[in-house]
């Protein structure tokens, strides 16, 4: 069997196996399958049919992309951009083409060129691009199932990259059938856990054991590490959370403490953490039953990679090894991943960590888990069943964008430049404040956040899609959701006399000015947001004419100012909603409208 007949007989698994696949074309199977084996290898990542249906855009005027997705195995989540052709056979200039169109795609996404695609395309490219996490990529992927025979990859590779002379944040990986084949069988024989192994430790007896033998802390030999990753690939790191992170500060350092001094290694690097269902010391070896990784992926990596390390040049590094809690194979997996969890969690502190444990973060955490919502204090910190809806649990950085949103009117700064949350003059009158009072506004706030996108905007999209200007219209909304919340609450405070029109005339004439932030930060008497009953379908209703009313006036906004400067030839509807001017610019052009939009919407409330 060659390797296109392989790729069809999967092709074939794919649509018995999902049921939404069936009547789709071979074309379309093959994009689910190349993204299947490619970025979902890991047990942890499981796609179903609403996921293909989300990262596939193949259709007319799609720009040439078949694959849109974020790369969830790494902490950096990349944009992935992939076309795919199930060809028997393919051209070096077909290939070429391809992946130009690709460029040309982003490109013109990027500079605000919208109405050239499908609204699917449009709206899945700012959905992914708008969960890109720091450092991020942009990858290229062209898959084929025809073989590669002559073709030349890196010169088409160059060719490519020639097209981003000034963005080279980009990765780039064409696959043939054998590669894919290859991505496919590797796929398949992913397992959740090693059978058997070992590691080596410093000494026989220098184990420090926790509990009835549940796990234990030892010396590891580096070495002994880096032949289980040789032996296992990320097959090694099966229950980790993430794989490797290429490049940055952290290889950089692990690089050269291995090289230049690795006596030092295990005072400066935090370990690896390995569960198993069992472990038993034996000598200088512990020998390891079903085990994982969890913690330390990007250690392990690196000890891998590493020239400097051999067995004549071996070190130690502290090693955690917990054994599994569970009967059934839903109990374990559940404890693996309660582990692995914890275990990536702790990162290098960050600011929230700083405030965890301050009094004002304990007592409204407090304030807000009375009325419903668990506040995440610490990272690591497990979420309870009752709270898993995605609007009833929160933490300090996000409660914190939507006030600065709501609160002090700058839902591009929340966007933006969150860490304004922890200035001062933000985060006191936040959490320092009337908490009973700020916790009611947050529990409103994030279900109107978690409602925006999840149920307006694919109803928007839905009564808009056959509109003269739809593709401005709905790309817009898909970028306003901290102005529709900021809106939103600006509404429901002028409805109850909190803000008056010459409040609103100071905020937009002088939204810097001590006066006005004084006037903000005062939130008086508001028990709620909205007067009426949270999650009916009457509060649904308000948001919907709230938001709906600021789309409106923004996409008019926009596409005004976009006509008439010259200067904004290349403003796409992202970068002008990074300036909160943009948004006060908005409210001063079209407040005698919205004001009669909010006392419209308020008496039928």
């Amino acid at each position: 069997m060659d390797n296109y007949e392989f790729i069809a007989t999967k092709i074939n698994a794919l649509k018995e196996k999902y049921p939404s696949l069936r009547a789709r074309t071979d074309d379309y199977v093959f994009s689910v399958l190349c993204v299947k084996a490619h970025f979902y290898k890991n047990p942890a990542l499981v796609p179903d049919d609403e996921d293909f249906a989300e990262i596939v855009v193949d259709g007319s005027h799609d720009g040439g992309i078949d694959i849109l997705l974020n790369d969830k195995n790494y902490e950096r989540t990349d944009m992935v951009i992939g076309q795919s052709k199930f060809y028997h056979s393919i051209s070096k200039e077909t290939v070429l083409n391809a992946m130009r169109k690709m460029a040309d795609f982003y490109k013109d996404m990027t500079a605000g060129h919208y109405e050239q695609f499908n609204q699917q395309a449009r709206n899945r490219f700012l959905y992914v691009d708008g969960k890109r996490g720091d450092n991020s990529k942009v990858h290229f992927v062209f898959y084929t199932s025809a073989p590669q025979k002559k073709i030349n990859t890196t010169d088409i590779e160059k060719k490519f990259r020639a097209q981003f002379t000034a963005f080279d944040a980009i990765e780039v990986s064409i696959l043939f059938a054998d590669d894919i084949e290859k991505q496919i069988r590797e796929a398949e024989a992913y397992k959740p856990t090693i059978e058997h192994g070992k590691i080596i430790i410093d000494a026989p007896k220098n184990i420090l054991r926790y509990g009835d033998n549940e796990a234990v802390i030892v010396n590891a030999s580096a070495f002994s590490i880096k032949q289980l990753y040789a032996e296992h690939g990320t097959n090694l790191l099966s229950l980790n959370l993430r794989y490797h992170i290429t490049g940055g500060k952290i290889d950089k350092e692990i690089r050269e403490t291995i090289k230049d001094n690795p006596a030092s290694f295990w005072f400066k690097n935090n370990g690896i953490t390995i569960i198993c269902d069992d472990f038993q010391p034996d000598g200088c070896e512990v020998k390891l039953t079903n085990f994982s990784i969890v913690n330390g992926g990007q250690t392990t990596y690196m000890l891998h990679k590493s020239k400097n390390l051999d067995a004549a040049h071996d070190f130690w590094l502290s090693c955690k090894i917990i054994k599994t809690v569970g009967i059934t194979a839903d109990e374990k997996n559940a404890f693996s991943l309660e582990i692995a969890k914890a275990a990536n969690s702790q990162k290098p502190i960050k600011d929230a960590d700083l405030k965890a444990n301050k009094p004002e973060q304990r007592s409204f955490a407090q304030a807000i888990r009375t009325i419903g919502v668990f506040y995440q204090t610490k990272r690591g910190e497990v979420i309870k069943s009752q709270f898993a809806t995605s609007y009833l649990h929160t933490k300090l950085l996000d409660a914190g964008k939507l006030c600065l949103a709501a609160i002090f009117q700058e839902p591009c700064k929340s966007r933006s430049k969150p860490s304004a949350v922890y200035l001062p003059e933000y985060y006191d009158p936040i959490f320092n404040s009337n908490q009973a009072q700020v916790a009611q506004l947050c529990k409103e706030l994030l279900y109107a956040d978690d409602y925006f996108t999840k149920k307006f905007l694919p109803k928007f999209d839905r009564e808009n899609k056959d509109l003269p200007d739809a593709a401005v219209r709905t790309t817009f909304a898909h970028i306003a959701r901290t102005i529709c919340i900021a809106f939103a609450a600006l509404a429901a405070r002028y409805h109850c006399g909190n803000l008056t029109d010459k409040d609103v005339t100071a905020l937009i004439d002088a939204p810097k000015s001590s006066d006005v932030y004084k006037t903000l930060r005062n939130l008086g008497d508001m028990k709620t947001l909205l007067p009426t009953k949270l999650y009916t379908d009457a509060y649904d209703a308000a948001l919907d004419r709230l938001f709906k009313a600021i789309i409106k006036a923004g996409t008019q906004t926009y596409t005004y100012v976009c006509k008439h400067n010259e200067t904004l030839t290349a403003l796409t509807a992202r970068n002008f909603l990074q300036n909160d001017r943009n948004y006060y610019l908005i409210l001063n052009e079209h407040w005698d409208t919205l004001r009669d939009d909010i006392n419209e919407t308020f008496a039928d409330v």
